[in-house]
């Protein structure tokens, strides 16, 4: 099955007991249940062996779960970057807040919003901020200039032009 596949994997992964441990998607194609089992693992196996984590998906659920730290990319530069509770509770990112919007909450009636616009080519990428085609906040800056990472605050930094204007919803 998927999930004795994704076990196998982690255990190859940690029989050198290694320090730092990748997890790129790791429950991709996995049904829920098996999903919960295999971050069960993960985190176990994270606390047991003393070892850290950099967990890559797309998946904000497993982001919450899973993380302290977040570093959120787009089309390969980076948005916005800090502990995992600043940039759920108060985002300062226009893709951020996109991501956030998109995950289902049990605890709000709402429609899931989906992030308008295509994922940009990477061999001819937009000018200025990647995201700028795809953002509801972008002016005319953003399509100029790539946008420097700022401090946001303490340990918190973004990558908009725009972003000290913005009050974004986490």
């Amino acid at each position: 099955s998927g999930g004795m596949k994704q076990r196998i994997a982690i255990a190859r992964a940690l029989a050198c007991e290694p320090a730092l441990l990748f997890a790129d998607e790791p429950t991709t194609n996995l049904d829920v249940t098996v999903q919960a089992q295999v971050l069960d693992l993960i985190k176990e196996l994270k606390s047991k062996l003393n070892m850290s984590l950099v967990m890559i998906t797309h998946d904000m659920g497993i982001i919450a779960e899973m993380t302290d730290r977040t570093t959120v990319l787009y089309a390969g530069y980076v948005c916005e970057s800090g502990s995992t509770a600043a940039l759920f509770k108060t985002p300062k990112h226009p893709y951020t807040e996109a991501l956030l919007r998109a995950v289902p909450r049990a605890d709000r009636a709402q429609k899931l919003s989906v992030i308008p616009g295509n994922i940009p080519n990477l061999i001819e990428p937009p000018s200025g901020c990647r995201f700028h085609p795809r953002c509801p906040y972008a002016v005319d800056i953003c399509k100029r200039e790539v946008p420097q990472l700022a401090v946001a605050g303490a340990d918190h930094r973004v990558a908009c032009h725009k972003w000290k204007e913005l009050t974004l919803q986490g």
